[in-house]
């Protein structure tokens, strides 16, 4: 019977939004067992906020890691492996590994309930979540990259045992380190479904212009140093065409990819997971294309 969850977050300077995730978890009618939550090298106020938290809430833990640097997706993911190396030595009794990104709150008090009760009714899904809700013009909207096929990192919850089957999370230069985890649970034979009723808000606002124009290309490197089909990331890039700046936001994480390709020799990644990926692409495409052939056909 399933008996549980942790929680593991890792936090760096989130003291205007860290409350509002603390809030929005302690309020569960189910909480965690255990939440540890790593403050990376914090300067402002974030370890006292969750410091307040853990005297009131008992299964809050907050660990310390005296090595965090610069904010970045690698730093963002050791701190959660010690986070999980923590857990693995605490002798609970878990059977589910969730994610909490320090700037998400949940909408419903029922979330982890809810989404505990997706897992018992689906023995092969491995790896579920919400949907995350991002500001925009004053209102909470689905953020457009959202896809019940995929889970925002910051959200994951994991099967434990398909968590450990692909043995965490792996820092990558280029980040994706969530992308690479479900693309390894499916190579594992695990499910993905992204909960469209579960909403999760996201507070902290966008980078600057410049910030968010350096992020794009980096988001295409990243595709690039996964082996991304080029037909499947064309299709990929126009699809976000409501992310801002829109349109242009496209063109410039392709424009990355691009750059990838031709700067690096072969993806970063192990070839057995490229060759999955790229399989699962071409999957997509075809089915994408069926309708148009059967149109084709019957015209003929």
């Amino acid at each position: 019977m399933d008996s549980g969850f942790v929680l593991l977050t890792a936090a760096k300077n989130e003291e205007k939004y860290i409350g509002l995730a603390l809030e929005s978890v302690v309020r569960q009618s189910v909480h965690p067992l255990a939440w540890y939550i790593v403050d990376d090298g914090s300067t402002d106020s974030t370890p006292h906020v969750v410091e307040r938290y853990a005297l009131a809430y008992p299964f809050i833990h907050l660990l310390h890691n005296q090595s965090g640097g610069e904010r970045s997706f690698g730093a963002q993911y050791r701190a959660i492996t010690m986070a999980y190396q923590t857990a693995r030595k605490s002798g609970l009794d878990y059977d589910f590994v969730g994610m909490h990104d320090a700037d998400i709150a949940l909408q419903s008090t029922d979330y982890f309930k809810n989404l505990l009760a997706a897992f018992t009714a689906d023995s092969s899904l491995g790896v579920a979540g919400g949907y995350i809700f991002e500001k925009n013009h004053g209102r909470w909207r689905s953020r457009p990259a959202n896809s019940p096929q995929a889970v925002a990192g910051g959200l994951q919850m994991f099967r434990r045992r398909c968590f450990e089957d692909i043995g965490g999370y792996t820092p990558l230069r280029f980040g994706g380190e969530d992308w690479l985890a479900q693309i390894e649970a499916k190579r594992f034979g695990w499910h993905i479904r992204a909960l469209t009723t579960l909403a999760a808000f996201h507070h902290r606002p966008t980078s600057s212009a410049d910030g968010r124009l350096r992020g794009l290309v980096r988001l295409g490197m990243m595709d690039a140093s996964f082996g991304s089909h080029p037909v499947f990331e064309i299709l990929k890039c126009a699809r976000r065409y409501r992310e801002k700046p829109y349109v242009i936001a496209s063109l410039i994480r392709f424009y990355g990819y691009v750059r990838g390709s031709m700067s690096m020799d072969t993806p970063l990644l192990p070839p057995e997971t490229v060759d999955y990926l790229r399989r699962e692409q071409k999957l997509r495409l075809t089915r994408l294309a069926s309708p148009f052939r059967s149109a084709a056909k019957s015209t003929a």
